[in-house]
């Protein structure tokens, strides 16, 4: 099969649909997974031990299931049991539920390398529990994690493209249309991969500036 320029120009606005839609999930996704990662986190360190057992539990819940075993469920079982959820907010809610597991295990690693003497001199400053947490060890927590959250938002980016299986237009759902529809997959699927790989560069630069400037 030879490359189709007319047919490669043609399909480029139905990519750009998909590229909009591959956008909006990714930034409402992360957006869940950044902040339900932070306050998961926040949780399992501060609750009690029923507390601690229950955010464990939902955490290798979701990290236990394939992600595309999640997207069928929730689309195709739950009409069954009466509750109907549109396919795009079945995505983002589960690409953002399934991250914030992941961005979690992020935060709680970062508050273990915070000094405890920090969490000492907030003690002796007579700081509350939740000063301490919210002027002194989430910003640390977060400023820390950053690097390994754009990783994860990076990864999350990539999931998008599952969606497709559960007819929301991104961009692999737009290059698996315009494949069916004229059993023309080189130009699709390459063009698909072109701009994949062009959506990437923006986090692999702001991954590597932040690696400069905290070198």
């Amino acid at each position: 099969m030879t490359w189709d320029w007319s047919y490669a120009v043609e399909i480029v606005p139905n990519l750009m649909v998909g590229v909009w839609y591959t956008i909006l999930v990714t930034l409402a996704s992360s957006a869940i997974a950044l902040i339900g990662g932070l306050l998961l986190a926040i949780l399992e360190i501060a609750s009690t031990r029923l507390g601690r057992t229950f955010v464990r539990f939902w955490l290798e819940l979701a990290r236990g299931v394939p992600i595309l075993i999640l997207l069928y469920f929730t689309f195709y079982v739950l009409p069954q049991l009466g509750i109907t959820i549109p396919a795009i907010p079945i995505g983002i809610g589960v690409l953002g539920v399934v991250y914030a597991a992941y961005c979690s295990e992020v935060y709680r690693g970062s508050l273990i390398t915070i000094p405890t003497e920090l969490r000492d001199a907030c003690v002796a400053l007579n700081l509350s529990q939740y000063v301490t947490w919210q002027r002194v060890l989430v910003p640390l927590m977060i400023k820390r994690a950053v690097p390994a959250l754009l990783n994860y938002v990076l990864g999350l980016f990539r999931e998008t493209a599952m969606l497709f299986a559960i007819g929301v237009p991104v961009l692999m759902g737009e290059a698996q249309v315009a494949g069916n529809e004229s059993f023309r997959f080189l130009e699709p699927f390459t063009l698909a991969g072109i701009i994949y790989m062009a959506m990437n560069l923006p986090f692999l630069y702001l991954l590597s500036r932040y690696k400069d400037k905290h070198a």
